[in-house]
Order: structure tokens, then sequence, then C-alpha cells
């Protein structure tokens, strides 16, 4: 069982669609008719009770923190906050702010075509051009040169941002080694944090992407890494709380540069549930009953997992200091 709560989940979708366990979702207005869909959750909220109210997407999270208040009197809590610091992980011209004057590193960002080539000048190409507020690795694409940036970067609706390569070192058998654009060894930390700012547990993997898809993920050892408590002490400064996640690779000195961060659960909750550590029951407790939870400990490294088969099937991998070998 990945928990011990008698759980009544309630799915969400602007589309037919149906969740895992087969049930359909109910009908729901779209995100970007915003004072439709938060009134469709106040609603269900209402009529269900205390809850722990899941946004799927950046965009969901983005709305929903608006009517957090509004929640909070309906003994409900939103997976994470507080609405300023959500508000800046959405906004990617924005997110390094989050980690501003912390020991962790951002990859560098511009938001206007003047910065974007001066960033060009600086760190060289390729660069990636992401959507300024899109998610799951949706309309991203690089630009190899001058004219590249130029066509397709367009101020107001993109970011740029410096590229970050998968060093040799941190190469693991499975990854595609000939394409050096690969989504392979991106690492996820994902971090919880209690109401009042109490760590509550962490949980890091080493994923590889199709699409912004994971199709295997390695369990990491997070203390080896050292980006768990400075990660915290970053977000706490800007009040938040419950679930954050941070996405980056490794760099050529051994620490992780972060370029996205993500203030919600992932993909990968229900096989981090599943691998004893259940983020959704630490926030339903911390959040909504208000008590504090028993810490949630994340398997041991050197587990990789493939997502594709049923029941997410583990593979022992051996392991060298702290890298995978053939």
């Amino acid at each position: 069982m990945a928990s011990s709560h008698d759980y009544c989940v309630t799915g969400l979708s602007s589309l037919p669609s149906r969740m895992l366990n087969g049930s359909p979702t109910l009908p729901c207005p779209p995100t970007r008719d915003r004072p439709l869909f938060q009134d469709k959750v106040l609603a269900l909220v209402e009529e269900a009770g205390p809850c722990l109210v899941v946004p799927g997407r950046d965009e969901d999270a983005a709305a929903l923190c608006e009517v957090d208040e509004r929640l909070t009197l309906l003994g409900s809590s939103l997976t994470s906050g507080p609405g300023t610091a959500v508000l800046q992980a959405y906004d990617k011209a924005a997110t390094p702010l989050l980690l501003a004057g912390s020991a962790l590193s951002m990859a560098r960002t511009a938001a206007t075509a003047p910065d974007a080539l001066e960033l060009a000048w600086r760190v060289g190409y390729p660069l990636l051009i992401k959507p300024r507020y899109g998610n799951a690795s949706h309309g991203v694409r690089f630009a190899h040169a001058e004219d590249e940036l130029r066509a397709h970067f367009t101020s107001g609706q993109d970011v740029a941002q410096e590229f970050v390569p998968l060093e040799p070192y941190d190469r693991r058998p499975w990854d595609r080694v000939k394409d050096p654009h690969a989504q392979d060894g991106e690492y996820s930390v994902q971090l919880l944090i209690g109401p009042l700012g109490h760590h509550l547990g962490c949980f890091i993997t080493r994923n590889n992407l199709n699409q912004g898809v994971p199709r295997l993920v390695e369990v990491v050892d997070a203390g080896a890494l050292g980006v768990a408590d400075q990660a915290h002490r970053a977000l706490t400064r800007h009040g938040a709380w419950g679930a954050w996640n941070l996405q980056g690779r490794r760099t050529a000195n051994g620490g992780i540069r972060f370029f996205e961060i993500n203030a919600r659960p992932t993909g990968l909750t229900g096989l981090r549930a599943r691998l004893g550590f259940n983020e959704l029951d630490q926030l339903y407790e911390a959040c909504v009953l208000r008590r504090p939870p028993q810490p949630a400990q994340p398997p041991g490294p050197g587990l990789v997992i493939d997502v594709h088969v049923p029941e997410y099937r583990t593979r022992e991998v051996p392991l060298e200091d702290g890298r995978a070998t053939s």
C-alpha cells in the first residue's frame, strides 16, 4: 500500500479523460478561464470538506494560489505556497530570483531579445528557448546561432536560457551518448516543507526523459549531493512551504546547476509514494490535519526504475563512487 489513508481522489479535466484507476474525471473549465476554473474547484472543495488540492500543471498552481485564502477558510490546503513564490516559479523570467543569494546555482536566463543576445555572447551557443509560462518541456527549442535566436525568440513570450550539458563523468550506460541534447542526466530534487517552514523530507532522482516524460529514474543519495538543506534555506527565505521540485544537471565541479523550479508535486509523485516517500500523505497531515507527519524516507541510492514497465519493475545497478557502471 502506498498510503494508510482512505483517499477519495477527484480529478478535473477540461477534456474527456480518465484517471489511472479508470475513474472518469469531472468536467472543468480550462485554466485560461480563470474565474470559472477557480469557482469549480472551490465548489468541489466546499462539497468534499477539508482536503488537499493538488494542481496538475504550473498554470493550475498559479490560478489556485489566488484563491488560497478561500481554500483555507474551507479547511483545505494547496500543496504549495505562498502565492508570490508560486508565481515566481511559474514565470521563468522570475524563477532565478528564488535562488538568488543562495549557495545554489541557477542557469543564466534572459527575458528580452537584447539580453538574450548578450547572454549568448557570454555563455555561447546553443541556448535554450522556452515559453515564459510553459510546462512539461512543451515548446522548448534550441538556438545554435544568432540568426536562429533572432528568428525564434519573442520578447515577453519566451526566455533564453544557458544550456547545461551532460558532463562525461556523470554519464550512465543507458544514456543516449550520441545525442548531446537528449534529456538524460536531469536531476530532480523533490523537497517537502511544512507550513511553518520545517523540513519534511527530500527525494532526489536522476531522470532520463523523452519529451519531458520520465522513462528511466535512478534514486540518488540526497546527502551526498548536499543540496537539500541549501534548497530548503533558499526557498524558506521566500516563505515557501509544501511541495517544491528543482530540476538541473551536474556541473564540471560536481555541483548541480538548476534550470527549472516547480511549485507542485510532479509526474513522479506516484512512483515516489510506491518507494516509501508519500508526499501527499505528508502534506495532507501537515497542511490539512495540522499535525506533524512521520518523516518520509526514500530508498537507498542505486535503484533504477523503468517507468514504462508495468508496476514499475526495478533493477539494481552496481554503483562505484556514487556513479553507475556498466
